[in-house]
């Protein structure tokens, strides 16, 4: 009789251990390990195989880096309605990352026409959530439909280390646009996008140093600049999403799957 319950739990324990391990959660990770090359070997084809049996049982972030590969055309061959829809189930469960990515198809017209009506409608929720790539997308929606409230948005990303946010931001405070003018916290942003090598602040900054500022402003705004480069670069650290080519786009790239954990 004991032989025999033994029996009865081995059988249920390999059951158990064999639905485990064909779990959505559970084959996400068996693709992030072949495309991470932990493990035997590095696959990426194995890994996408992975994530398309997750995906297919509805599992978010098997679907938003399922989708990666269809934008991208990495891998797989490219297929932007197909990125649009994997990006979209998964932002419907609420994921941050992926709303704003489905967002950024709709603002850019990627795999869809433009749409400013359902980019500001995937944008918001994240952006709720103090998400950077969000709020900045959304910032630069609202700039073409109520530039009053763009300035606000770029600075919720402006303060979590996007130079490209750093910069319409301070754009907005230089031109008193949606906002009160600033010459001097606009130096001060404009400074702290081009530390961060978006060289298209040079231009503004060489026109605020053309007379709107003196010289003691001007030596005032760099030294609060370099203050808040050391709030801005923790806040980098802090947000753990970043390090990948395109991220500091004018329009932000999807961070690749590897980087995504840190993203949701």
């Amino acid at each position: 009789m004991h032989r025999t319950i033994c029996l009865i739990l081995l059988a249920l324990a390999s059951v158990c251990a064999v639905a485990q391990s064909s779990s959505p959660s559970a084959l996400y990770e068996r693709g992030m390990d072949a495309i991470t090359g932990v493990g035997p070997s590095r696959n990426d084809l194995d890994g996408i195989e992975y994530f398309r049996r997750s995906a297919d049982l509805g599992y978010g972030p098997a679907q938003i880096a399922l989708g990666y590969y269809y934008e991208t055309g990495t891998v797989v061959a490219g297929d932007q309605n197909r990125a649009l829809d994997l990006y979209r189930k998964a932002a419907a469960q609420g994921d941050p990352l992926a709303s704003w990515l489905v967002g950024r198809r709709y603002f850019l017209g990627g795999g869809s026409p433009r749409d400013l009506d359902a980019a500001q409608k995937w944008l918001q929720p994240a952006a709720d959530q103090n998400n950077a790539f969000a709020a900045y997308y959304l910032g630069r929606v609202m700039a073409e439909r109520d530039h009053t409230k763009a300035p606000a948005l770029y600075k919720i990303a402006a303060d979590q280390g996007l130079p490209q946010a750093q910069y319409f931001y301070a754009k907005a405070l230089k031109e008193g646009r949606g906002i009160p003018r600033d010459p001097f916290n606009a130096y001060v942003w404009f400074t702290i996008a081009l530390d961060a090598r978006y060289t298209a602040a040079s231009t503004d900054l060489s026109y605020l140093d053309g007379g709107d500022l003196s010289l003691a402003q001007i030596s005032e705004a760099k030294a609060k600049a370099r203050d808040l480069e050391q709030v801005v670069i923790r806040a980098v650290n802090s947000r753990g999403c970043s390090g990948w080519e395109g991220e500091f786009d004018e329009y932000p790239t999807a961070p690749p799957p590897k980087l995504q954990p840190f993203c949701h």
